[in-house]
């Protein structure tokens, strides 16, 4: 079964610097943002409930790139271990993603592909498992179970995009 690419995501050093220079080079945007993403669960690969917001306290942007969403995500506190597993370096891939429909069955499957799970996370509509890249990726991995404001996404984006003006870069996601 082929898995598409939802979502690419880079991590920068300063959002707004990186939207612009998205704007300007890509011509990409509008950005709808989620600053200092709050999750309503996250949870470690051994079971270990996170509760505290500064684990990992990040700002994600989003756009319609072709096909696909582009995501840009400046970390502002992360936990050691988190950050060596996300492998986060600024310019460098975040993560890729995909959207399926049987969550635990896709971390599953990565997991016995060599991927292994790093945590899992709830942010109300929007469920997440994230691996380690293993094998196939030097990057980890971000799987989206099947929903509405996921599976809706790109079409948001793309209707934003449509007729932009180029003002009005960043837009606050709405609930």
């Amino acid at each position: 079964m082929t898995r598409p690419l939802h979502h690419i995501g880079y991590w920068v050093s300063d959002l707004d610097t990186a939207v612009e220079h998205a704007v300007r080079t890509l011509g990409v945007g509008p950005f709808l943002v989620d600053r200092h993403v709050r999750f309503a669960s996250f949870t470690l690969a051994d079971g270990t409930e996170i509760a505290d917001p500064a684990y990992l306290d990040h700002t994600a942007a989003f756009a319609a790139w072709g096909p696909i969403v582009l995501e840009l995500a400046q970390v502002h506190s992360v936990h050691p271990e988190l950050a060596a597993a996300y492998r986060i370096r600024t310019g460098d891939v975040g993560h890729v993603s995909w959207v399926v429909e049987d969550l635990p069955a896709e971390s599953a499957r990565l997991q016995a592909l060599g991927c292994p799970l790093i945590h899992t996370a709830n942010l109300g509509q929007v469920n997440v498992a994230w691996h380690d890249g293993g094998s196939l990726f030097p990057h980890p991995i971000e799987v989206h179970r099947a929903g509405a404001p996921i599976l809706g996404m790109h079409a948001r984006l793309s209707a934003l995009a449509d007729g932009w003006d180029g003002a009005d870069v960043m837009r606050p996601i709405a609930p």
